[in-house]
């Protein structure tokens, strides 16, 4: 069952908010996720039955991961460089990704 790209997003903003607790993110930095990982969304969003549990999983990491290295720059917002060094960490170990997105997967186990 496919998902539509619209329904994707907000679960995404959904799941990195469970992830980032009470920290909020600049919207430039949500802005630039969505646009530089709008493949994947689009590949999830295809195969959403499938990966949404993986797919959310991650995006709760995501935000866990962005907000621990804000607060560890003393920043009480995440930006969009806590998001950009946080996506290695949390994508390169998934088995998901391999399966939805392996040209990606490559990319971050390298």
């Amino acid at each position: 069952m496919a998902a539509s790209i619209d329904g994707v997003k907000l679960q995404m903003a959904m799941a990195f908010g469970q992830g980032a607790g009470a920290m909020l993110a600049e919207e430039e930095a949500l802005e630039r996720l969505l646009s530089t990982e709008m493949e994947m969304v689009e590949r999830a969003a295809g195969k959403w039955s499938t990966f949404h549990w993986a797919f959310l999983t991650l995006l709760r990491t995501l935000g866990q991961v962005s907000a621990v290295r804000a607060a560890h720059a003393g920043r009480v917002r995440i930006h969009w460089v806590d998001i950009e060094l946080s996506l290695p960490a949390v994508l390169g170990p998934c088995p998901s990704l391999e399966l939805f997105d392996p040209e990606r997967s490559a990319k971050y186990r390298s």
